[in-house]
């Protein structure tokens, strides 16, 4: 996903597009087709392409179910700005980003460690050749 993800725009309430997050979710992360998926939560394609347009995607119950069927969290985006009294935040991050970011943060913090260590071995075979070369 990218850094900016196109569910969260400036026209919709909060910066927040319920539709759209559930359209990206569909798309990107499951093998359903949105046909598939209109079929399953009883609605015609238009409908459902209707919701998927609309920042709000439905209603509460339309959430609780889709959320359900996808076994995706699509409320507590929601919630979070209610937590965040109205503020929205820059990103929201899948499971798997958030664990790839993990693995990424921890081999940076590694080649760090490897690279401090490095550059102190340096540092003492330069002391060890000044001393000789002092001398």
């Amino acid at each position: 996903m990218e850094p900016h993800s196109s569910y969260q725009i400036n026209d919709a309430p909060f910066n927040l597009h319920l539709g759209r997050m559930v359209k990206e979710y569909i798309e990107k992360e499951t093998s359903y087709t949105k046909t598939k998926v209109a079929e399953k939560m009883g609605l015609t394609r238009t409908c459902f392409s209707s919701r998927l347009s609309c920042p709000h995607y439905g209603n509460i119950h339309d959430l609780i179910k889709i959320s359900l069927f996808l076994k995706k969290d699509f409320i507590s985006p929601s919630l979070d700005i209610v937590r965040n009294e109205g503020l929205t935040t820059k990103r929201m991050y899948s499971e798997r980003e958030y664990n790839e970011l993990q693995i990424n943060l921890a081999l940076t913090e590694k080649k760090l460690y490897e690279k401090d260590r490095e550059l102190n071995l340096t540092h003492e075979l330069l002391e060890k050749y000044r001393m000789v070369g002092g001398q």
